[in-house]
């Protein structure tokens, strides 16, 4: 395979990984996609001026080791690192406690009965090994359990992605929970591609069903959400760098929880704003192009745009059961794209880009 060293961004994909991303990605021009599969075929090396982009968390090794920026390198590995993400924020929000415990020790933790924590690998994705407890939890069984889970993962994502050692403990952040898509362009200026409030069901199994977007979300989050990546950057100094970034809205406090770096929205959610609005966030990755937020929702504010995963159901026994899409469809106003995927292979039957009216989805 031959790949042109004139276009300097790429998409590095894995077939093999969760659908939804490349089956909705838009046709972008001055930017590559080859596979992981691809990628191991052919001399490419990506330098400090070179803009790569991943779909998913299971191509992150085959690029880092071609990434010869050592900045951009550093600034991942932190973001990975759970524990040295919050070390790098801890001046920014001195009243946020944390501590890194090795799995093994979980049970000797002295909680406080009264409060809520969070537990988690030190690296992880796809929420493998978290927990959300209260001070009384029986530790010894909790270990036990995550344990377990982290060897099961394992087997799927390397130690670079997926920690199963060593955990961290933290104070649970209360607050609505949003997403925010963006990437530092080449003056290390932070981009806002798209904004989503992400409510959180009753049933963690279906955390990640819906996020949606809104003028009214926008308002709230922009401009504190510029000035963190703004501050943020003044400690890292990264270039060409997307990040799909998780926060807590906490009494008016823009608090991160978890950033996934190289990448924006998962399974398609960052194709959203294109589906909707007409904003690519990959054109804006190549072209450094900034979207007009306040005149783009100008027109729409009356109007929320969504992205919901169709989950199969956590009682589905995929072999004998078939999804009813007709009666899916009926549960929305107006249906932009849906993607179907193969149910009996993922943990969903596919995806939808919806918009509907703002008083129907906040």
């Amino acid at each position: 395979m031959y790949v042109s060293k004139e276009n300097l961004t790429w998409l590095i994909s894995d077939p093999d990984a969760e659908a939804g991303a490349i089956e909705t990605t838009p046709e972008t021009r001055g930017m590559s996609l080859l596979t992981k599969q691809e990628l191991a075929q052919i001399n490419l090396r990506f330098g400090p001026n070179d803009k790569v982009c991943i779909t998913s968390e299971a191509v992150m090794d085959a690029v880092l080791q071609r990434l010869d920026d050592e900045v951009r390198r550093k600034a991942i590995a932190i973001f990975k690192d759970k524990h040295a993400f919050r070390e790098l924020l801890r001046a920014m929000y001195p009243e946020l406690h944390f501590e890194q415990i090795a799995a093994h020790d979980l049970y000797t933790l002295n909680l406080d009965p009264q409060r809520r924590y969070v537990i988690k690998p030190v690296k992880g994705c796809f929420g493998s090994g978290v927990r959300l407890i209260g001070g009384d939890a029986d530790l010894i069984a909790l270990g036990k359990d995550i344990h377990n889970e982290l060897q099961r993962n394992a087997a799927i994502f390397s130690d670079s992605v997926l920690s199963i050692d060593q955990l961290i403990v933290e104070d649970y952040i209360e607050g609505e929970e949003y997403a925010v898509d963006m990437f530092y362009d080449s003056d290390g200026q932070p981009v806002i591609t798209n904004i989503y409030h992400h409510p959180i069901p009753d049933n963690p199994a279906y955390l990640h069903m819906l996020y949606y977007s809104s003028q009214a979300v926008f308002e709230r989050l922009f401009d504190p959400a510029v000035r963190f990546f703004e501050a943020l950057n003044q400690q890292l100094n990264v270039r060409h760098l997307p990040i799909h970034c998780e926060f807590r809205m906490m009494q008016d406090q823009l608090i991160p929880i978890e950033f996934n770096s190289l990448r924006f929205g998962g399974m398609g959610l960052a194709n959203l704003s294109y589906y909707a609005v007409g904003v690519n966030a990959y054109h804006c990755f190549v072209t450094e192009s900034r979207p007009d937020w306040r005149e783009i929702w100008q027109s729409r504010s009356d109007t929320a745009i969504g992205f919901c995963i169709a989950y199969n159901g956590t009682q589905v026994d995929t072999a004998v059961q078939r999804p009813d899409w007709i009666k899916f469809r009926r549960l929305f106003s107006k249906i932009l794209l849906e993607v179907p995927f193969d149910y009996q292979n993922q943990l969903a039957f596919g995806i939808l880009y919806i918009e509907e009216p703002v008083d129907r989805i906040e």
